[in-house]
Formats: structure tokens, sequence, C-alpha cells
């Protein structure tokens, strides 16, 4: 059976419109999935009260329950959540519908025992005269991700192990519950077709109020507050992290310093990357070729950005392209290294089907030319395949290195393996693509091969590293 909770606060007849848009779901009106629809009048005035009575003899599916006074919507969800007889539980506001396709859409996702919740977009509706809310909608659709309990289908068990709504906020205790639910890592799934319609219509609760009037700011607190009393070191992903069907765009950054010898090689590579949705930023750091390398990105790869800055290191050049990408996903490419065609998709769908993984890697196979001489720290060069942590072998999404204020540009080499101690250190997830996506070239130009430098970069991340241990970071 569904549950259907409806909180209602002096609405009209605009609730046949919510009821009948439940009621006209095809798994519904067949017979396939029972449901009772939950009215919680929560001390609405005499007219309502009369519409609401109306109603009850008008939908043999209707409940309806009453608050003697109004004590919000959380506590009218929370009311209509202890008479629920349902093992699936969804929501809609007196004043909003849903699409006519929505349980079609979300019902085949919860066959997934590891998914709790399942959701879709947001189609926003406004009546004559009504500004739209101001939002970064779809031009095209007028839909938005983002939290609204009438767009999802829940299990019942997230209820049942102590998930409702906090009846001390009167705003944003769908938000709450939405950081509940990431704190307590349970699956979810967006879809990118609208579940729920949302009627704008002048009296919304919550249309063009601020933050502060919302109480965001206390119920972030509250999560933070959570977090530490459960020791969870693990910051939360965004809520467009469970987007799984989504093609987010993936921005490639190459750093270019006197790579005209390698560089075409590397661009054919990323131009036969099955994934689609791509842009490519190279930064020429500064380079003393007179240009080469920069004319060949031009003409191999005319729609890359490409910038010039003074020489300040790969790790500036890398931070100067992440502040020019767009992506969802960042992933890096030295300008001698080759990916496969398809590491870019195999980083994608992980990232997509893992929304708490913040970062992943691949293996990699190392190449050299036949007369390359090997520097005295390395006997040999490992000719199987392995888990790489370089850059070229990264995806991370983007929020995650924003919040570690990117590579590190004041080490002399190592900047890379900071960043990894960085994302373990912060308690960013990780993962793995266990086949060979990175073909990594060996070469007298390699910063590795600088053994003096990579060795003082190194003594600089152990030491603070183990400053870190003792508490106290010193740099």
């Amino acid at each position: 059976m569904l549950s259907v909770i409806t909180p209602v606060y002096n609405n009209g007849e605009e609730l046949h419109r919510a009821i009948n848009s439940v009621l006209q779901q095809a798994e519904i009106s067949n017979g396939q999935l029972p449901v009772e629809i939950i009215l919680i009048n929560d001390g609405s005035n005499t007219r309502c009260c009369e519409l609401l009575a109306q109603i009850k003899g008008q939908y043999p599916q209707v409940i309806l329950l009453n608050h003697e006074e109004n004590r919000g919507p959380a506590a009218a969800r929370n009311t209509g959540l202890k008479h629920a007889s349902g093992e699936l539980i969804s929501f809609i506001d007196g004043d909003d519908e849903w699409p006519e396709n929505k349980l079609t859409l979300l019902l085949p996702h919860l066959d997934d025992p590891d998914t709790s919740v399942a959701g879709g977009k947001v189609r926003y509706v406004a009546a004559n005269g009504t500004p739209m809310p101001n939002m970064l909608f779809d031009p095209e659709t007028q839909e938005i991700t983002h939290v609204h309990l009438g767009g999802i289908l829940v299990k019942r068990q997230v209820f049942d192990s102590g998930m409702t709504f906090d009846e001390n906020l009167r705003y944003s205790e769908d938000v709450n519950w939405w950081l509940l639910l990431r704190e307590q890592r349970q699956g979810i799934v967006l879809l990118e077709e609208a579940t729920l319609i949302y009627h704008v219509h002048g009296n919304n609760m919550s249309v063009e109020k601020t933050p502060q009037e919302l109480d965001l700011l206390n119920v972030l607190r509250h999560s933070l507050r959570r977090r530490r009393e459960t020791k969870q070191s693990r910051p939360l992903p965004q809520i467009n992290d469970f987007r799984r069907f989504y093609r987010p765009l993936v921005s490639v950054i190459i750093p270019l310093y006197n790579g005209a010898e390698t560089i075409v090689r590397t661009l054919d590579t990323v131009k036969q990357q099955t994934y689609e949705s791509i842009e490519l930023i190279v930064v020429d750091d500064g380079s003393s070729d007179d240009g080469a390398g920069r004319q060949l990105v031009s003409e191999h790869y005319p729609t890359a950005t490409l910038v010039t800055t003074p020489n300040r290191g790969v790790a500036a050049a890398r931070n100067t392209g992440t502040g020019l990408a767009s992506g969802k996903y960042l992933a890096f490419l030295d300008q001698d290294d080759e990916w496969e065609a398809d590491k870019t998709s195999a980083q994608v769908a992980y990232l997509n089907a893992h929304p708490y993984v913040g970062w992943v890697t691949c293996n990699q196979t190392l190449h050299a030319q036949e007369e390359l001489v090997l520097p005295r720290h390395l006997l040999r060069l490992p000719t199987d395949e392995h888990r790489s942590f370089v850059p070229s072998a990264l995806m991370l999404r983007s929020h995650v290195l924003a919040s570690l204020g990117g590579f590190d540009s004041s080490l002399v080499a190592g900047d890379d393996t900071e960043l990894i101690v960085n994302l373990r250190n912060a308690g960013f997830e990780e993962a793995n693509i266990e086949r060979p996506l990175l073909r990594k070239w060996w070469h007298q130009n390699n910063g590795t091969y600088a053994s003096d430098k990579m060795r003082a970069g190194l003594f600089e991340i152990l030491r603070r590293q183990s400053q870190r241990k003792k508490g106290a970071l010193v740099r």
C-alpha cells in the first residue's frame, strides 16, 4: 500500500486537483497499488473544514485527521506518519499536483534494496500575473532539481528508523530531513524527469523568503552538531550528486609547458573519449617554446579554452584551469599522458552510481622510450598494471576539490600527493576503477625524474602530516 500524506491549512478547491492527481496514477487507477490519502487538518478555518468534510465523503481513499490548533507542516506530516498503513510513503501539498507518470517513474527504483528514497525534478507553474521564483530553472521546462517532499517516494522503514520531521522548525523541516537522510547514508536516486508540479500563486509558504526567514542557518547548525556528536568526519554529498542518470559536464584540465612533442597525442585521446559531455581547458604555464605547444592545441582542438599564465608551476596551472571549469566533475591530464577511450565514461558512471564517493582513480600502465635511463631511485619500471594516484588517473566532484582549496602551489613537487593526503584526511570516500585506463609515459622531462625536487616535496608533505597528527598544522 501507498500512504500519501497532505498537511492542510486553509486550502481551497485546489485540494481536489491534488487528490485527483494521485488517484489518476496508472498503478492506482488500475488497482495494482492500493492507496490511502491522509489529510491532516492543521487548525484550518471553518470554510476549509467544511470543504474537508465534503472531500472525505467524496473520496473513499481519504482519511481525515484533525489538529485542534495550527502546529505547522512538520507536526502535520508526523501525525500522518503515525496513522499511515503503507509500506511506501509519499507526500503532496494541497496546492500542488503529481505528474501522471510519477509512480511509473519512481516505483522501479525502490525495487533496489539499497535505495530508500526515489525522486525527480520539480516543475514550477505560475498563476497568471504571479512572478516565478528566482531560481536556476531549465529554461525550456521550468524544472529544477532541489529538495521537495512532494516529488519523492520513500520506503516506510526510513521513518520507522526515527527519521521524522522536526516539529520545532516552522520552515525548512524538509531540508533538515534531507540532511538526516545523507547523515544516515540512505540510498537516494533522483531522476531527470519531473515528479512534482509546484504551483506558484503568491500565497506559498516559502517562495521568496530569505535564508534567515527560512531558518536555514539553524538547520545547517543542527546538522553539524549531529555529525560532531556521532563523530562523522565525512562531508555530505550535495543534492545533485544523487542524479544517477544525469550526464554531467566533465571539465578536463591540461597544464602545458613546452609540450609540443607530446601534446597532439594527448589531445587525440581526449577527442577519442566515448563520453561526449566534455569541456577541455589547457593552461599554458609560461612556456618558452615561442608558442609552439599553444599553436598545436589551437589546430588540433579548436574548441578548447586556452589560457596563458606566467610560469608558476603545474599546481598553479591546474588551479587556474579549475577556476575556469564549469563541469560537475573535474579530470586532469598531463601533457604527455594518454587515456583509454572509455576512461571518462567509466569514472562518470561510477560517481553517478555512488553519490557518497567523492573521488575515483583508475589503474595505469607505464611506458617509456627505449633509450630512457631510469633515475637512481628507480631500479626498474613496473610493467604490470596498478592503481594510480597521479592527476591523470583522477576524477573528482568539483565541490570536493573546492572544499580543499585546490592543489598546493607552494610545494616544489608532490602537490598531487599532497592532494590525495588532503582528500583522505578530509574523509572523502574514494574508489578505483580496476582497469588500466591510463597510459603513463616516462621520459627525462617527467617531474618525478627530478629526484631532488621530488624528495624535497615529499619531505614537506611528511612534515605536514606529522604536524596534523599533533593537532597543529605548521606551514
